[in-house]
């Protein structure tokens, strides 16, 4: 997709490296200036990329002939070690810039300090992860791993795309912050047009959804069988019971308003089973579902396995 375009990742960022993986991915030609390769995730993301040398002449050049440069860091930083705007301009006058940052280059919080941890929460997006809560002093909780990474690279990539094609020259200012927390789109939308805020305090029943984590004999198990067709399939699924024919249950808001006694019905019958199973069975019958996968199951998956998703790659070190 794009063969002919030459992009300059700067700095060991894990964000800017995360970009320059996916730029490499779709064919660009990616050089790194002092990559890092000191954990198996940085080895991963270096993929697909030509290590430049500590030479400044080398340096010098590769930015030189960039069509794209990628760079992490905060302003002062930038400014310190040379890579902010002017002084890229002054080795290159058209290249796209992207500029990554955990609050961005301008503001009062720009030159603060974060973490992985800090923007998760600083983005608001913390606060829906774990879904409502009985107790309102359980507090928030973060995925595990450098997921605002790549969040944040996704951002800057799809961003330094379109200005490679379409707009040369361009300085693009990437916030990790702002990335994470456009993924609250539903809560923005709920507070920009109702001024309101949703709760994590859980209500009980009606609080609920037919939208739903089960558990399995051998983990957990997700369904959705949200229209009226697919909880007569999703019953059929569970063997017919008789509490099926349940008044309480018959039609999607009497579901909604006695989740709490549903959830238990189906979990009671989901818990015999295979989380795998489970999810077939429910497919098969229309009903969506997927089993809860830890990343090593990942490695028995058929579909992937078919895409040939996995590659064997040769690792230095």
């Amino acid at each position: 997709m794009l063969q002919n375009l030459r992009v300059t990742q700067i700095g060991n960022g894990l964000a800017a490296a995360v970009a320059g993986r996916l730029f490499a991915d779709v064919g660009a030609i990616v050089s790194c200036i002092e990559p890092d390769a000191s954990t198996a995730l940085a080895v991963y993301l270096n993929h697909g990329k030509r290590a430049v040398t500590t030479d400044p002449l080398a340096q010098r050049t590769e930015v030189a002939n960039a069509d794209l440069i990628v760079c992490e860091d905060r302003p002062q930083s930038l400014r310190t070690l040379q890579r902010d705007v002017d002084s890229l301009r002054n080795l290159n006058s058209t290249a796209a810039l992207i500029y990554i940052s955990p609050f961005g280059q301008t503001g009062p919080k720009a030159g603060d300090p974060a973490s992985d941890l800090t923007l998760f929460f600083a983005s608001g997006i913390a606060r829906l992860l774990t879904g409502q809560v009985e107790d309102l002093t359980e507090p928030p909780i973060r995925p595990v791993g450098e997921q605002s990474a790549f969040i944040g690279g996704l951002s800057a990539a799809c961003a330094g795309m379109h200005a490679a094609l379409a707009a040369p020259g361009a300085v693009i200012d990437v916030s990790i912050m702002e990335a994470l927390a456009t993924m609250a789109v539903a809560e923005l939308a709920r507070a920009g047009l109702s001024g309101k805020v949703r709760s994590r305090q859980r209500e009980a029943d009606g609080n609920g959804a037919t939208v739903t984590i089960l558990p399995a004999r051998d983990g957990y198990v997700a369904i959705s069988p949200r229209e009226d067709r697919q909880w007569a399939s999703w019953l059929a699924v569970m063997g017919s019971p008789d509490w099926g024919s349940d008044p309480r249950f018959a039609t999607k808001p009497d579901r909604v308003a006695n989740w709490d006694a549903l959830h238990t019905l189906m979990s009671a019958w989901s818990g015999q089973y295979a989380k795998r199973w489970i999810a077939d069975a429910a497919q098969a019958a229309h009903v969506p579902s997927f089993p809860l996968l830890e990343p090593a199951e990942q490695f028995g998956s058929p579909q992937l396995e078919h895409r040939k998703f996995w590659r064997d790659i040769e690792l230095g070190g």
